[in-house]
Parts: C-alpha cells; structure tokens; sequence
C-alpha cells in the first residue's frame, strides 16, 4: 500500500467518523420540554406555555386579551 492511498484511508475513516458524530447529535431526539400554566387575569382560562416564552407577549385563546407569560415561580402547574 503507497503512502499517499494509507493518507487517503486515513482521511476517510475520520470524515466517517466526523459525519456519524454530527449524525448522531443532529438526529437525537429532543428533549421534552414542559408546559407550565397559569390564568388569564380576563377571563380565568388556564393558559399553558413554555419556560422559554416568559416575559413574552402572547393573547388568550379565549378573550382576546394581551397577557406576558409569567415567571416560572407565578406559574400554576
């Protein structure tokens, strides 16, 4: 086997490698993300979202009002 064909494997295994890590990381499933709730101060209807959207505007399904999705510690699971 020449130098430059055992250089080629070489490269080829850790480009297989590098791709089946990325694979690996990049098709693993996400991880569950938990809604929490509370209640429109409008109309009282348990609204549920996400820790990533507090202090984030939203409008409740039911009313129509303007709500900002509370703090984790205000949430009412």
């Amino acid at each position: 086997m020449s130098t430059t064909t055992s250089v080629l494997v070489v490269l080829g295994a850790a480009l297989a490698l590098a791709a089946a890590a990325w694979a690996s990381r990049r098709l693993r499933a996400p991880r569950a993300e938990l809604f929490r709730h509370f209640r429109c101060p409008g109309c009282r209807r348990r609204l549920r979202y996400r820790a990533r959207q507090v202090g984030h505007a939203g409008q409740c399904s039911r009313c129509g009002g303007r709500i900002v999705f509370p703090p984790l510690t205000e949430a009412t699971d």
